[in-house]
């Protein structure tokens, strides 16, 4: 069994501890219910034991004061609107750098980024925060590589995910690597999360991000390519609809979108092939077709490529999930 453990503080978002933890304790009911006993043991840590009041007013209860017991599998720092508070306690950043240095793996949600840097435990690593702060960490911490667009990173032991919802993205991909694939769709399937968006993708949802990435300059071509998603459309085709020469156009999307042509078209065709998947009975053959990935392989292989899962598992775990 590992050891979670969650360093929680005044006005610290309860989501940002309640999500990931409600995550790691379905874990816990979906393992015990294949006969294999706990997987995590759930402990909230603090500067004093006791009742913490976060930020919507809700008060969570310290089972123990930061740095006592044994060290964690998983030390994690909450996010909220405490954190600059919290951060400046240097009583509470030397206990954090202590405890730090017993426990196996770091992780911090949303702005508790702040804190984990405060440590100096984020030096020269790759990390992420809710978007809102990802300018003002990599200012005031600049040995730091901040990526401002990721749902989670991981810089080998340490992991640090964006605002609020991501600290259960990153809770699912914690669960995946600790005990596989097939335990962690469970716990999103038991949760109803919309598994699984990978860490690199943008924090904003998907057909979202992807309109705003398509932004003013090719807005139109984006609802061209989703009118008809079937339709043959190569770089030359989409440089004839903006009017511009297929170089040009490959060149300045890039640089609007921070993808290519063809990888955008393909994540429009992956997201309706996951709609269709979720909300009807149609063959993953008929599916390929309507996407617009025409053989069922390629399907299946955009599908392990982004994923992690067959169409086939997406299916069986997420049907009727859509409203």
């Amino acid at each position: 069994m590992l050891t979670v453990e969650m360093l929680i503080y005044p006005q610290a978002a309860a989501l940002d501890v309640i999500g990931p933890m409600d995550v790691f304790a379905a874990a816990n009911i979906v393992h015990g219910s294949q006969g294999k006993g706990g997987a995590y043991q759930l402990v909230l840590s603090a500067a004093n034991k006791g009742l913490v009041r976060t930020s919507s007013g809700v008060a969570l209860d310290a089972h123990r004061q930061l740095g006592d017991g044994d060290g964690s599998d998983y030390l994690m720092v909450a996010g909220g609107l405490g954190f600059d508070s919290a951060r400046r306690d240097a009583a509470l950043i030397k206990r954090l750098e202590e405890r730090a240095g017993r426990s196996s793996r770091l992780a911090s949600v949303c702005t508790g980024a702040f804190l984990l840097a405060e440590a100096g435990l984020l030096d020269g690593r790759q990390c992420t925060t809710h978007w809102r702060f990802t300018e003002q960490l990599g200012r005031e911490y600049p040995d730091l590589n901040v990526h401002p667009d990721a749902i989670y990173l991981q810089d080998g032991s340490i992991s640090t995910s964006a605002g609020v919802t991501a600290g259960i993205d990153l809770a699912l991909a914690l669960v995946e690597q600790d005990y596989g694939a097939e335990l962690a769709l469970e716990v999103a399937r038991d949760l109803v999360l919309y598994l699984r968006r990978p860490g690199s993708q943008s924090q904003f949802s998907a057909p979202l991000e992807l309109r705003q990435r398509a932004g003013s300059d090719f807005s139109a071509l984006h609802d061209w390519l989703l009118s008809d998603l079937q339709r043959p459309a190569s770089v030359e085709d989409m440089a004839a609809f903006c009017c511009m020469s297929p170089r040009h156009f490959a060149r300045q999307f890039n640089h609007v979108t921070g993808m290519t042509p063809a990888r955008f078209l393909e994540r429009l065709r992956l997201e309706r092939a996951r709609e269709l998947l979720e909300s009807t009975q149609m063959s993953s053959e008929a599916i390929s077709v309507s996407a617009g990935f025409g053989r069922e392989e390629r399907l299946r292989r955009v599908f392990l490529k982004t994923l992690g899962v067959t169409p086939g598992i997406y299916r069986h775990h997420f049907h009727g999930t859509r409203a």
